[in-house]
């Protein structure tokens, strides 16, 4: 077999000029290595993956049409091997790379020499993260999982009069104040007051706000 056929094909998608530049250059050094291709885009990823049939796709997560995974999701099957190379660190970010079929996700201020050897590794089928990394995350993700169905059970027990007090209460305002703007009584203000305690479990009105907070039924 010839030298040729062994290069290891890899394509560039980023919308950063000097980060593509960067890169090109340190995987041009590379004897085993070809860039077949650069997109700036997810449409222009799409067609040039099609195109070019890379090996290993080096993609950023944030392209100007959208994000590198829905890139990947559209791509045609046989697919490359995909490595996001990305700044955004965040958990939806590396598990929406995950969920779309990536065998890694690097941030860009990786130094070159370790994004050439990521390109070789995911080449020959390694995940390029660490088990411990990866149960952090997931672990991560199903207590953001349980805590958005809690929100969602609180605020949906929550009457519209109750979400209007509420948020008067997280606005600093007392019973009074929150009696006179409702045009209610003040009884009937500390009657819903009660009701917004039990069902958030707090025993404060303070308490009650920074809950709703947490939850994000109102605005921190």
């Amino acid at each position: 077999m010839s030298r040729s056929v062994d290069r290891l094909r890899v394509m560039v998608a980023d919308d950063h000029v000097m980060m593509v530049q960067a890169l090109l250059v340190a995987l041009s050094r590379e004897d085993d290595i070809d860039v077949v291709g650069t997109a700036g885009t997810v449409a222009e990823t799409v067609s040039r993956v099609a195109e070019t049939a890379p090996d290993v796709l080096l993609v950023d997560y944030h392209l100007p049409d959208g994000t590198g995974a829905e890139a990947v999701r559209r791509l045609a099957e046989p697919r490359p091997k995909v490595v996001f190379l990305s700044a955004d660190r965040s958990d939806d970010a590396v598990l929406a790379a995950l969920d779309a079929g990536a065998c890694g996700y690097l941030v860009k201020s990786e130094p070159l020499d370790r994004l050439v050897s990521a390109v070789r590794r995911a080449h020959e089928g390694e995940i390029l993260l660490q088990p411990a990394e990866l149960v952090s995350l997931l672990a991560r993700q199903r207590e953001r999982t349980r805590q958005e169905a809690v929100r969602r059970q609180v605020a949906e027990s929550l009457t519209a009069r109750e979400q209007e007090i509420l948020h008067l209460m997280a606005r600093g305002l007392d019973n009074r104040a929150i009696a006179e703007s409702l045009h209610l009584a003040l009884a009937t203000v500390r009657w819903y007051v009660q009701i917004l305690l039990e069902k958030l479990e707090v025993h404060s009105k303070l308490g009650a706000v920074a809950r709703a907070a947490e939850l994000g039924i109102v605005e921190r």
